[in-house]
């Protein structure tokens, strides 16, 4: 069996993340690990109340599937554009966040 993700190893990935790919003017970001009762069978999901986007990710996940999800839902943080009728969608627009976010958080950019 793997083991999950380490508090210190979570920590370093929202920190990395937020040099190399801030989030959006104006908006910030609550980036948290939540156990997998709680997350409906999600890896991961990104909401948006207010100016505060909520990035969740489950807790018992390997530091593999951590890093993978956190790009996956920065990309809809990043993509989110208000009255955006694909908003939260994985079209175009999420394609390309995507893209950036994970080139950034490796280092390819």
């Amino acid at each position: 069996m793997t083991e999950r993700c380490s508090d210190s190893a979570w920590q370093r990935m929202v920190r990395h993340m937020r040099t190399v790919c801030p989030p959006p003017k104006g908006c910030r970001l609550d980036a948290r690990r939540v156990k997998a009762a709680d997350m409906d069978g999600a890896a991961g999901t990104c909401a948006k109340e207010g100016r505060v986007f909520k990035v969740c990710i489950r807790f018992e996940s390997t530091e593999e599937e951590t890093q993978e999800t956190l790009i996956h839902e920065w990309a809809h943080m990043m993509a989110w554009r208000p009255y955006h009728p694909l908003c939260g969608d994985h079209g175009p627009d999420w394609g390309v966040w995507y893209s950036v976010a994970y080139r950034a958080f490796n280092g390819l950019t």
